[in-house]
């Protein structure tokens, strides 16, 4: 068994990954905030607390130090946290691309680790009619990207750095490309398809349209718990996604939370003319647990939404 550190172990995917990899007999390393005087992290076999960000170089040094595995999940949004001295968009670039960067050369060093890196489907550009290649390139696995927005282009940069050291030190990195994960966010409002729980309780329909790449996070925590010792996937990269769905999927599901019918009052949104392929990762996982995502989803949506302050005018 191995020992894994794992960065975003307390976010959404986190909170799904680490019990995965607990069952399979890992230990773990989580990195996480400092909490503040008078406050701990809960005891739990298997799990040690390691205090740090992403942004500082020396507690990710300790952090990766004698693990086997090194499990990058975390992603900081712009404006999530300071650093004395820097702009906002520094700290941004920080703790993604920098921190990133540290973990990988942790891996240099030592030579013997594993990295995963969760990574995303915005290193393509959204619509795919701006992309001035035009059809020459399949969105597969190993096609050229095109991410024409920040984000992406983070994303992007930190892949780059991944798939060097793999192809010229031999090094176990892999790249995991999410789709959209199906679960719910906090605040809840973040969540996929709120805006339509929404409509549907208030209004009986579903008045924008809405349409990604999708995995369950069950689905996508047990395809990165099963990636930790894995050989095979050095140098790889997969999209890791069921198939794309959008607010028709989730129309009947809501219906059946509310108890009422639910109609749709906008137009159809359409998969993109150059779709995303994912042959790759179809051949590691089969077991996709969509339905019952969107299902719980729309359940907790509309329960979120039922007690949410309705806003009175004037």
């Amino acid at each position: 068994m191995a020992k894994v550190a794992v960065t975003g172990g307390t976010g959404l995917l986190g909170n799904a990954l680490v019990p995965r990899l607990l069952a399979r007999g890992h230990t773990l390393r989580l990195l996480t905030r400092p909490l503040g005087a008078g406050r701990s992290r809960p005891t739990i076999p298997g799990i040690t607390w390691h205090e740090g960000s992403l942004a500082d170089g020396a507690s990710l040094d300790s952090f990766a130090d004698g693990v086997d595995c090194i499990l990058h999940a975390a992603y900081s949004e712009p404006g999530a946290t300071t650093m004395p001295f820097a702009t906002a968009t520094q700290t941004w670039f920080a703790e993604n691309f920098t921190g990133t960067m540290r973990l990988l050369e942790r891996t240099v060093a030592t030579g013997s680790k594993q990295l995963l890196y969760t990574s995303s489907l915005a290193v393509f550009s959204r619509d795919p009619d701006l992309d001035p290649r035009g059809d020459r390139f399949l969105r597969n696995e190993d096609a050229p990207l095109s991410p024409l927005e920040f984000y992406g282009s983070l994303r992007s940069a930190c892949e780059s750095l991944l798939r060097t050291a793999a192809h010229a030190y031999g090094l176990n990195t892999s790249i995991w490309r999410l789709g959209l994960v199906l679960g719910m966010r906090e605040p809840w409002t973040a969540s996929p398809f709120a805006q339509q729980a929404r409509e549907a309780t208030h209004h009986g329909e579903l008045r924008t349209p809405y349409g990604a790449y999708t995995v369950a996070v069950e689905d996508a925590a047990e395809i990165l718990a099963d990636a930790v010792g894995d050989l095979t996937t050095r140098g790889q990269t997969y999209h890791v996604f069921d198939r794309w769905i959008t607010h028709a999927d989730m129309a009947p599901r809501l219906a059946a939370a509310l108890g009422k019918q639910t109609r749709i009052a906008c137009d159809a949104a359409k998969e993109p003319r150059l779709p995303i392929l994912g042959a790759r990762i179809k051949e590691r996982f089969s077991r996709w647990t969509t339905e019952e995502g969107l299902t719980a989803l729309a359940r907790n949506l509309v329960a979120r939404v039922s007690h949410e302050p309705i806003a009175r005018p004037g």
